[in-house]
């Protein structure tokens, strides 16, 4: 009874055993299949957010980026350039040169001795042509102005005004102080005079007086060898007061008589020294006695010292007195020369007007004898 027991027993408990197992064998396989889609359903989530990311990235790339990707390509383009020129250094090598017809012609008649004779004359005949000048500044070399010593002052009169009141103001307008010396009973005399105040210069009478050559006319108004010492002073302030107010001084015109008569020159410096005004020496004479009288009366006078500016009507005559004057003017501290308004109009006014702005550079001064009294 036993055995079979047992047997029984042991049949069951395989049986029970054989149905113990299968439960457990199948709960892993579900379980390893649960992991494995689980697993599978990740790496799709994973492919798809990854390639969704990517997409962004590519769509808002930084500037930098975009930069390297054209340094590359640039660096692509430079280093595929020089097979580009060397197949262009090539290029010549199978060029063929067709000379310029009408440069060959011209070389050739340019080479030829009858051109060459035609060219040398074209040439002499420019540096023969005078020089224009546009501008006062390309004057400079033709000036050679040497620089101003001892404070060198130039006193510039000009004489004869009277005639025309036109050729007054050529000079009237110049921009630096000078003295005009007007003639008396002259048709434009009172005109003139004016002239001169208007342009802000100095105004003298140009006093006529007779010369050592009698048969020379000084003109109305003039001081002649007859004359008392009374009459000479009526004439002279009827003179005087022809101009007008504003006359600062008086010059002799010609007068190498009178100027060399003590007594005569002596009544017409008396008017001087009651009017208060000076009186120049135009030194017509070396035998003049204005300043003795002057000395005898107490009075300083003024005297040319410089040469006639316009003895010789040319430009290159009157540059070369004006180069005496700057030389006499450094040597001696100031210079006082004389020029005359109809004679030199055309020439002298515009001379000393392109010269100015340079003499003023070299540090020369222009002042009147009225202004250093």
């Amino acid at each position: 009874m036993f055995p079979n027991m047992s047997s029984v027993s042991m049949s069951g408990s395989k049986k029970s055993r054989k149905k113990s197992k299968s439960p457990k064998v199948k709960l892993s396989l579900g379980k390893v299949y649960s992991f494995t889609v689980s697993v599978c359903v990740l790496c799709v989530l994973a492919l798809f957010l990854s390639s969704v990311f990517n997409s962004k990235k590519n769509q808002t790339l930084p500037e930098e980026t975009h930069v390297e990707a054209d340094e590359k390509s640039s660096s692509q383009k430079i280093s595929s350039q020089p097979e580009k020129k060397t197949a262009e250094k090539k290029e010549p090598e199978s060029f063929s040169y067709v000379p310029d017809e009408k440069k060959t012609q011209a070389h050739l008649e340019q080479k030829s001795p009858e051109n060459q004779r035609d060219n040398e004359k074209s040439e002499a005949n420019k540096s023969n042509e005078p020089k224009i000048f546009t501008d006062i500044e390309e004057r400079k070399s033709e000036f050679r102005i040497p620089p101003a010593k001892n404070g060198a002052t130039i006193m510039l009169v000009i004489d004869d005004a009277g005639q025309s009141a036109a050729r007054t103001k050529l000079y009237a307008s110049l921009p630096f102080p000078l003295t005009i010396a007007v003639l008396p009973r002259l048709p434009q005399t009172r005109q003139c005079a004016q002239a001169v105040l208007d342009g802000g210069k100095e105004l003298i009478l140009h006093q006529p007086m007779q010369a050592v050559n009698e048969s020379l006319d000084p003109g109305e108004g003039a001081v002649r060898k007859g004359m008392t010492a009374e009459e000479i002073k009526e004439v002279v302030r009827a003179n005087l007061s022809e101009l007008g107010s504003g006359v600062c001084g008086m010059n002799n015109h010609e007068g190498s008589l009178i100027t060399a008569d003590f007594e005569k020159i002596g009544a017409v410096l008396d008017v001087c020294k009651e009017d208060g005004i000076y009186f120049l020496d135009s030194r017509t004479t070396a035998k003049s006695q204005a300043l003795s009288a002057a000395i005898s009366r107490g009075m300083q006078i003024w005297e040319k010292t410089g040469p006639y500016l316009d003895n010789d009507v040319s430009r290159q005559k009157m540059l070369e007195r004006i180069y005496e004057t700057l030389d006499y003017a450094n040597k001696h501290g100031q210079a006082l020369v004389i020029g005359h308004t109809d004679k030199s109009a055309q020439i002298l006014p515009k001379l000393l007007r392109e010269m100015y702005p340079h003499l003023e550079k070299a540090g020369y001064l222009f002042k009147t004898p009225g202004q250093l009294e």
